[in-house]
This record gives C-alpha cells, structure tokens and sequence, in this order.
C-alpha cells in the first residue's frame, strides 16, 4: 500500500474507514466540475481565475481590468443609465439629467443670462469644430514637408503606378495650409478670451442669490 507523508498503512486504513482521503490531491477543485455548468454561465475558483463554460467545455478567461461606465449627472449625482430617453438625450451634451437640465435652464432664465448661456454653449461646439480642423491641417502640413523631395508619381485605373522625373512641389498647398493654420489658431484664440468670460458671467449669476 501506497504511503503518504508521514503517515503508516495501519493509519491510511483507518482514513479510509472513516470516510476520509489520506492522498492530497493537487490542483483539484470542485467548482471547476462542469456537469452541471450551463452554455455560457461564468463562475470564479477558489484562486479567483474566471471560467466560463463554451461549447460544453470549461475555458479559463482572461483578467481584465473592471471598468466603470457611469453617467452620472453633475448636479445631483443620479446614474443616467437606469433614466429614461430623455436623460439619454441630454446627459451626453450637458452632463445633467433631463430634470437637472430643465431646472438649470429655468434658473438661466430667471436669472437673465440664458442668451449668453446660449451664446456659450455654440461657442464650445465652434471650438470643437476648429480643433478638429486645425489638426488635420497641421498633418496636412506636415504630410507635404516630409514628401516635398518624393519623386513625382500617378496611379494609374488598374492600380499600378507611374513615376515621371522630377520632384513633388507641394509649394502651394503648404502656403494654402499655413495660412489656414494661423486662421484657425488666432481664432481660437479670440474664442477662448469669449468662452472665458461668458463662463465667468454666468457662473457670477448663478452662484447670487434672488
């Protein structure tokens, strides 16, 4: 009879007879046993790994960091994932739920800055659309500075290509695209001088009170 650690067969014998398993058994665990695992249900061992059961085998999951998908409104703090359509419509533009939303625009009125909050709030949407076109001008820029000595070459309808003799010449578009540049940039400038002092001006209101 086989020994174990530390232990006679005299001993082993009586482990057995009193219902108990003298061998240690390594790497067993019983929540892994997948008979009565459903297609698709998930569950955690006693080393915290993640199984899933997959085409009526067990597969082990990778980690993953838990990310946290909140919407929560800025004002009250209620999660606008578990609203209605209309914290879904206007939680993604203003951060608020849609009660926050109305009750904030009432206290606007009240207080006589709703048309600069209006004011505001296109200014942010111009900003959005200058920054984005002032990047795809700086690549654009800088597409042509880094290909300015490339040699000159077409593509032809089947897909091959034809190089002719000489250099790209982006000149003209490089000045088109530097001048675009300094455009958008002084206009970004000026925007956030307005941006900033409308904010200024109704937060100033807001925070007084009738």
């Amino acid at each position: 009879m086989k020994k174990t650690a530390g232990k006679s067969n005299l001993s082993i014998i009586k482990d057995y007879v009193n219902g108990e398993r003298p061998f240690i058994q390594v790497g067993y665990d019983p929540s892994l046993e997948s008979s009565d695992r459903k297609e698709g249900e998930e569950w955690e061992d006693s080393l915290g790994r993640r199984w899933v059961m997959k085409n009526g085998y067990k597969k082990r999951l990778p980690k993953k960091a838990t990310i946290i998908n909140e919407k929560r409104c800025t004002c009250c703090n209620m999660d606008t994932r578990w609203g209605n359509y209309l914290d879904d419509r206007v939680w993604p533009k203003t951060g608020l739920c849609y009660d926050c939303f109305i009750d904030n625009e009432t206290k606007l009125r009240i207080k006589g800055v709703w048309e600069d909050y209006n004011k505001l709030r296109e200014l942010k949407n111009v900003k959005a659309y200058l920054v984005d076109h002032k990047q795809k001008f700086e690549e654009a820029k800088k597409w042509c500075e880094d290909h300015k000595d490339d040699p000159v070459t077409f593509m032809e309808e089947d897909g091959s290509t034809e190089t002719w003799e000489g250099k790209q010449d982006y000149t003209k578009i490089l000045e088109d695209v530097t001048d675009d540049l300094k455009k958008v940039n002084e206009r970004l400038s000026n925007i956030d001088d307005e941006i900033l002092e409308l904010t200024k001006k109704c937060d100033e209101a807001m925070s007084n009170e009738t």
